[in-house]
């Protein structure tokens, strides 16, 4: 009966450094394999996470637009002219230059082209040209 239980553990044991050698790391394969689904997943959150950026600096430059729509406006009530930008920052109705989110200063025309409001301030947009699809525009909001 001893020599079958030390015969027993001797089995044991070689099966278990079999066992050790046959899984002494990873293929290349399946590391390949690991490191295009890692990419994958990057991938598509890099596309959201990208969408979502670009949203949120058209939505910033809609509130840059109306804030500085009601700088403007207060102005006007205030003296009784028309402001240039320049104006605004030295009376203290701005803090600092209203510059875009694409680093582009806004545009401010006073009086206005357009009746509903009192001057037209204009974003040139992600692409920076005037006149295109992507403008926001005071009077458009």
């Amino acid at each position: 009966m001893g020599s079958r239980l030390v015969h027993r553990l001797g089995n044991c044991q070689e099966r278990a450094r079999t066992v050790r050698r046959r899984q002494r790391g990873f293929t290349l394969l399946e590391i390949m394999i690991v490191l295009a689904i890692i990419g994958l997943i990057a991938a598509t959150i890099g596309v959201a996470v990208f969408k979502h950026f670009k949203d949120a600096q058209v939505q910033t430059a809609r509130l840059q637009v109306r804030e500085l729509l009601a700088s403007v406006s207060q102005f006007r009530i205030t003296k009784g002219r028309c402001p240039t930008v320049d104006t605004l920052l030295t009376e203290h109705y701005l803090r600092r230059p209203p510059i875009d989110p694409w680093g582009t200063a806004l545009e401010v025309v006073c009086p206005g082209e357009h009746e509903q409001d009192p001057a037209d301030v204009l974003c040139l947009g992600p692409d920076r040209t005037k006149d295109t699809p992507d403008d926001i525009k005071s009077w458009e909001q």
